[in-house]
């Protein structure tokens, strides 16, 4: 029940990148600035895969924990840092794709 609730969690984002990676992928012109945001997408997509992946196995390590858990603590709150990270650079990749495609439609 558990990890229902984590993926219940989670849903919402999956489902907003899931739908913004198809507007993309359909709906916007071919260009840089289509690339970028699908790349951002993507990135931003897999680190929230990564992140409930994560939760899960906290979950998991800490219902088989037979003592010490600080180091595994520790090392998840040093992958969770590195998923922001990585989320963080994928929203900057599609808010330059946006830039990118809107500096493209412009009239010279």
């Amino acid at each position: 029940m558990q990890w229902l609730t984590m993926a219940a969690y989670a849903l919402p984002e999956l489902f907003g990148l899931g739908i913004a990676l198809a507007l993309l992928m359909t709906s916007a012109r071919p260009g840089s600035g289509r690339k970028f945001g699908m790349i951002g997408i993507a990135l931003m997509l897999g680190t929230a895969l990564a992140g409930l992946g994560v939760s899960i196995l906290q979950t998991l390590w800490i219902r088989n924990a037979d003592g010490n858990l600080q180091d595994t603590l520790t090392l998840l709150t040093v992958v969770r840092v590195t998923l922001n990270v990585v989320s963080m650079a994928g929203l900057v990749t599609v808010v330059w794709g946006l830039c990118r495609a809107t500096h493209e439609t412009q009239p010279h």
